[in-house]
């Protein structure tokens, strides 16, 4: 007499290399160490956006470099699916999220999603803009997801002592520079230091139900494409910069 079947909602934690486990498919087999439960009540394209994006803010932000309440953090390339997510993350812990865009296409929408003020860099000066907007004081933390020379930059927006965490490099032709504005802390924030344990799982998945249930935190959806034949599309708006939030493919 055989066992009957059963079956678990899960969630990829996105701790592997990703080109190794064929994620491009309809049928992929896990170990269970890159899995986590999918939260209660939650639909599929709400749950595909969420691992990933809040995972990386919650980590970075709360548990690597301690966010405190009333902290003035800025979140570059804001409009990116880990970018929402980190409004929404320093919003819950009482701190206040600055955030830079390129164009002034997505101000509005950033605004609406709970950025305290928005800075477009295609127009702005966003070390002067940062110190502007807190009084000339300066931000606490910095966010970056873009890396290249202007990590540099962004010594000068911080106060003394300040953080600055490096996530991303979205302009990847150029190494990241160092700023010289000490004191100062740098991290080189890499998201397996939350998912690459069991314990740092629990971590993350306890925060981002919770989160859920409360309304602190609602996934940005930019667009659902259906069926693998959409991944060249998916692509193609990733490519173009013209979403703001994850973008889903449905299988």
């Amino acid at each position: 007499m055989g066992c009957p079947p059963f079956s678990y909602l899960v969630l990829t934690a996105a701790n592997f290399e990703l080109s190794s486990q064929g994620v491009y498919g309809d049928r992929i087999l896990m170990p269970d160490s890159a899995l986590v439960p999918r939260p209660t009540g939650v639909d599929a394209v709400t749950a595909a956006a969420v691992w990933l994006t809040y995972s990386t803010a919650y980590g970075a932000l709360v548990e690597r470099a301690r966010m405190a309440p009333g902290s003035h953090v800025l979140i570059t390339g804001a409009s990116s699916g880990v970018g929402t997510a980190a409004i929404q993350v320093a919003r819950r812990a009482g701190a206040v999220p600055i955030a830079t865009t390129r164009t002034e296409a997505k101000r509005r929408h950033l605004l609406e999603l709970g950025a305290e003020h928005v800075i477009v860099s295609e127009a702005e000066d966003v070390v002067k803009e940062a110190r502007r907007v807190t009084g000339g004081h300066g931000v606490d933390l910095v966010l970056d997801a873009i890396g290249g020379p202007g990590f540099r930059a962004l010594g000068e927006a911080v106060v003394a002592d300040g953080t600055l965490i490096s996530y991303g490099w979205l302009d990847a032709d150029h190494p990241i520079e160092l700023p010289r504005a000490w004191p100062l802390t740098v991290h080189g924030y890499n998201n397996l230091a939350l998912t690459g344990t069991a314990a740092g799982r629990n971590r993350a998945a306890h925060y981002i139900s919770s989160g859920l249930l409360d309304g602190t935190l609602r996934p940005v959806v930019a667009e659902v494409f259906d069926g693998l034949d959409g991944i060249r599309d998916a692509h193609r708006l990733m490519d173009s910069n013209r979403h703001t939030g994850k973008i889903v493919v449905r299988v």
